[in-house]
């Protein structure tokens, strides 16, 4: 019974430990981002992604609904897209590439401001999600258009109210995010020491060991990987922060994870959103993931040079 309330109590307090890493992060960046929510400063910021739309090969109306995402998250994106889609006659190519970008570049000030707690620059990780969504975007409609797929008018089944709320509401709602944010971690360690105990986390590692040392990462940042794919960047980086912390995992290593769930993370719950867009799933989720692998190998190629230790002074701090 002793052993069972010590090995809880040690859950509690590493849970707790990672939420405290993480609520320092999120609290100041989500009372930033209501404030401009009720400044309306975000249609106005929009404006300066509709050239860039257009650059990549969607309507420039779709500047507003990657840009809510960008500042806030992608249900304020499908919001957006649920007002604008009455209006336009989007394509389902359009649609699944303005998927594509908002998978990659979304949540940015929450998830750059994780990512400078992981000891990685933040301009770094900014100016890295935002070019590759944009040349991600500019490869996926160049396929498109050469091979003249997806042209036929997108079938959202969206129908999302308003995401303005009182006040009163929206500290309600983030309130009870930070609960199930907690809830979740305390989920995932307890899941993480139930496998290690009947010995199939080592085996798990041990599968991701092989294509994780292809793409130049140390199973030190299997579990790192594992949760960022499936559960997204804020716990994944929750834990990175942590182990970093604790100087368990070189700068290669911070580097490379980060980057790849920067690019690639909550294939299952932010890939289904935006299905519900309309998009098509071989651009949002296949062709993320090569585009990911192809990124990360080049970054891997990179740092196998003399340029190394150059690039990790440059990118990550101790």
């Amino acid at each position: 019974m002793k052993n069972i309330q010590k090995v809880l109590t040690d859950i509690i307090q590493e849970s707790s430990k990672i939420f405290w890493v993480l609520f320092k992060v999120i609290l100041p960046v989500i009372i930033l981002i209501r404030a401009l929510e009720l400044l309306g400063a975000i249609p106005y910021l929009a404006k300066f992604l509709e050239p860039l739309t257009s650059f990549i090969g969607i309507d420039g109306s779709l500047g507003l609904v990657w840009m809510a995402a960008i500042l806030v998250n992608i249900y304020a994106g499908m919001a957006a897209f649920a007002s604008l889609q009455p209006i336009f006659d989007y394509t389902v190519a359009e649609t699944t590439i303005l998927g594509l970008i908002i998978l990659i570049a979304h949540s940015l000030p929450i998830e750059v401001a994780i990512a400078r707690q992981s000891r990685v620059s933040a301009i770094f990780n900014l100016l890295f999600r935002f070019i590759n969504a944009v040349i991600a975007g500019k490869i996926l409609n160049y396929i498109f258009v050469k091979f003249d797929l997806f042209n036929g008018q997108n079938s959202s089944i969206l129908d999302i109210p308003s995401s303005v709320v009182s006040n009163l509401d929206w500290l309600i709602l983030q309130s009870k995010n930070f609960l199930i944010i907690f809830v979740i971690i305390f989920l995932i360690i307890s899941t993480i020491n139930i496998l290690k105990f009947i010995g199939l986390w080592q085996f798990i590692i041990n599968i991701l060991k092989i294509p994780l040392s292809y793409l130049g990462m140390s199973e030190k940042v299997a579990n790192i990987i594992l949760i960022g794919l499936t559960l997204g960047i804020s716990f994944g980086g929750g834990f990175l922060i942590e182990e970093s912390k604790k100087n368990n995992i070189s700068k290669k290593d911070i580097l490379l994870s980060l980057s790849f769930l920067s690019l690639c993370h909550s294939i299952i719950e932010d890939t289904i959103l935006i299905l519900l867009l309309g998009s098509h799933i071989s651009g949002i989720l296949f062709f993320r993931m090569i585009y990911t692998i192809v990124i990360i190998l080049f970054m891997k190629y990179l740092l196998d040079t003399k340029l190394e230790n150059k690039i990790l002074d440059k990118l990550t701090y101790d």
